[in-house]
């Protein structure tokens, strides 16, 4: 499998495009685009075939079939990652794409994590009877600061990975965060959002 090329200029894409009648997934199709490495072209190709949670799983695991198979491993996981965002608990699908996903994740993306040139610390910080996940990323000059970084409720860990390296990029040291609620910690580890936020947030200020 192809590795994610770590030399490339780090590029935050932007724009809003009407892409679906139904407000939640016009947003959430966006999202695919601007936050998860998916293309526009192939989103605007089954936007419109999308009318309810199951069209979304469908078309979303379809787009992620065709860009595996092409090649083009960034894409596919976009695809993968949000086609379980609409799918129900108690779906096996769910829990099966999001580690299909998570894996492909970390091998794309692993040289900046590992290796001679990698820019970013995975840290694990015990919360309870789970462990939060954290990115943790320093700048190459003087700090201009720290910055502690969570997504919303219904975010992924992987979603945020090029904002926490521009960041760094722009002279910030930066943790970034999943709790409970999001991502692994909820799919993996069992734990549902909680309304004292305070609390995965101190530990990891701790």
């Amino acid at each position: 499998m192809e590795k994610y090329d770590i030399s490339q200029p780090v590029v935050l894409k932007k724009g809003v495009y009407q892409l679906n009648d139904e407000p939640n997934f016009n947003y959430q199709l966006n999202r695919v685009i601007n936050w998860d490495g998916g293309r526009l072209e192939d989103v605007e190709k089954i936007s419109h075939k999308i009318h309810d949670s199951t069209d979304w799983k469908r078309e979303l695991i379809a787009l992620g079939d065709t860009a595996f198979k092409e090649g083009r491993t960034g894409n596919a996981i976009a695809y993968y990652r949000m086609s379980e965002f609409f799918m129900y608990d108690g779906d096996p699908d769910k829990k099966k794409y999001y580690e299909k996903v998570t894996k492909l994740f970390d091998a794309y993306y692993s040289d900046f994590f590992e290796g001679e040139h990698r820019r970013i610390d995975r840290m694990e910080v015990p919360f309870g009877d789970v462990k939060l996940p954290v990115m943790h990323v320093v700048p190459t000059g003087e700090s201009r600061g720290t910055i502690v970084l969570h997504g919303g409720n219904d975010s992924y860990f992987e979603e945020f990975l090029f904002l926490v390296l521009y960041l760094q990029e722009k002279g910030f040291e930066v943790y970034m965060f999943e709790g409970p609620g999001q991502g692994g910690v909820m799919r993996m580890q069992g734990v549902h959002f909680t309304h004292e936020w305070e609390k995965p947030t101190g530990a990891i200020l701790d």
